[in-house]
């Protein structure tokens, strides 16, 4: 009886310590997740409506991405393209922009490369901020305007964009909505 009584205890004892070292495994792992999460800065590129708050679209982005859109200006009635990037500084530069024509309301500045392409003036490496740090604007149905990241390509001229005023933002998640976004994905 006395033999059994040892053997039992040892048995007990053994899986307490696989229990304690079970436990400080998880611990190790669930730090090492919450350190990742912690460290790695995650953002999200989002169209809004501003006036309801509405996520109309959203995607992650990294610094140094970039994304465009291309429009007809509504006073000269030639395409605009602009290229936009991420920076690593946190804030969203205008890096290129592409026009037929210089004329009224049209960029135009002494800045950044300039080049001759399919007949559009294009201004390379302008590196401008934009002002306020959000772009603004209210996409009409009368023209085509297409928004640019990565594969996704879509009409600003349709629904759910058209007609609103909408912002195009870079947020910064936070380690926990970085953690939830990637299980959702």
């Amino acid at each position: 009886m006395n033999n059994n009584n040892q053997e039992e205890q040892a048995l007990l004892l053994s899986n307490a310590s696989f229990r304690k070292v079970g436990f400080i495994v998880l611990i190790v792992c669930l730090l090492v997740v919450i350190w990742f999460f912690w460290q790695s800065p995650h953002y999200l590129l989002e169209i809004t409506d501003r006036n309801t708050n509405e996520v109309l679209w959203s995607a992650e982005i990294d610094e140094n991405e970039t994304f465009s859109h291309e429009y007809i200006h509504s006073v000269e009635k030639s395409p605009v393209k602009e290229v936009f990037q991420f920076a690593s500084s946190g804030e969203m530069l205008t890096m290129e922009s592409w026009t037929k024509s210089f004329g009224a309301g049209m960029p135009y500045a002494r800045e950044g490369d300039v080049e001759m392409k399919d007949g559009y003036y294009i201004l390379r490496n302008l590196k401008r901020p934009i002002q306020g740090g959000i772009i603004r604007m209210k996409p009409s149905d009368l023209y085509p305007h297409r928004f640019t990241f990565r594969q996704d390509s879509f009409y600003l001229s349709k629904e759910p964009f058209v007609k609103k005023i909408i912002e195009i933002d870079v947020r910064s998640l936070t380690w926990w909505e970085g953690l939830q976004r990637s299980f959702t994905l």
